[in-house]
């Protein structure tokens, strides 16, 4: 999965004063990480906060081989107890060779590894069953850039997700606010509880004059409202 944030330049209006437009505190898109058909997906859940599988691809054949080696896994499993049972009654008589103590116990650990081989298997079926239906929890889906029958492939993109438990300003501050930023007060329009979460020690890559700054804060905000920002000594 790739997350990246939504970034709105921010230029000064006065001197240490910003616009910038509340974006949610974080946003993601989510790539699938296997192949198939997708076998189940609404496209009403789009603008919604949701707590659901949200897509799922079709694993009929996960299934199918997953049931089945769990089947063989736990005649293993009883194939290997029985043979332990056997080597343990015969190990320590001296009335049998060692021939046949060291055929019982290459035969335990060849039952042995079988099981553990088909353990690995079926811990891989459940990982790929795991990436077949993609839930959400909590989380606001934005938008879905797949339909239901489409077939997707490892990597492509399915949808964008946001949260919305609280809010995030990116500003691109001027090299004296940067140089004050650590004591100095920042006010936001209409609202208090925002912090710095992190600040650039270099000016930005496109716009080479400024510093990046994310504020954010928890709790409900009014998500898309442009507002200013003010950073001033104390």
């Amino acid at each position: 999965m790739k997350w990246y944030f939504l970034l709105l330049l921010a230029p000064p209006l006065l001197a240490g004063t910003y616009k910038a437009k509340i974006e949610p505190y974080d946003a993601r898109t989510v790539t699938s990480e296997v192949s198939g058909t997708i076998v189940m997906l609404d496209q009403r859940d789009e603008l919604k906060p949701l707590d659901k599988i949200v897509i799922e691809i079709d694993h009929r054949l996960e299934d199918i081989r997953l049931q089945n080696d769990r089947s063989k896994l736990q005649l293993l499993q009883e194939q290997i107890a029985l043979k332990q049972s056997q080597y343990d009654s015969i190990k320590e008589l001296s009335s049998q060779n060692r021939f046949t103590k060291e055929q019982y116990k290459t035969e335990l650990l060849g039952l042995k590894m079988q099981a553990a081989d088909l353990q690995s298997t079926i811990a891989q079926l459940e990982d790929t069953l795991a990436k077949k239906r993609i839930a959400l929890h909590g989380e606001y889906l934005k938008k879905l850039y797949v339909r239901k029958g489409e077939y997707v492939a490892p990597g492509t993109k399915l949808m964008k997700v946001e949260d919305h438990s609280g809010g995030r300003l990116v500003l691109y501050v001027d090299a004296s606010d940067r140089a004050m930023l650590e004591e100095a007060n920042i006010s936001v329009e209409g609202s208090d509880g925002w912090r710095i979460e992190k600040a650039a020690t270099s000016t930005d890559e496109t716009y080479v004059s400024y510093y990046r700054v994310d504020l954010v804060k928890k709790g409900k905000v009014p998500l898309g409202r442009v507002v200013e920002i003010s950073i001033h000594q104390p």
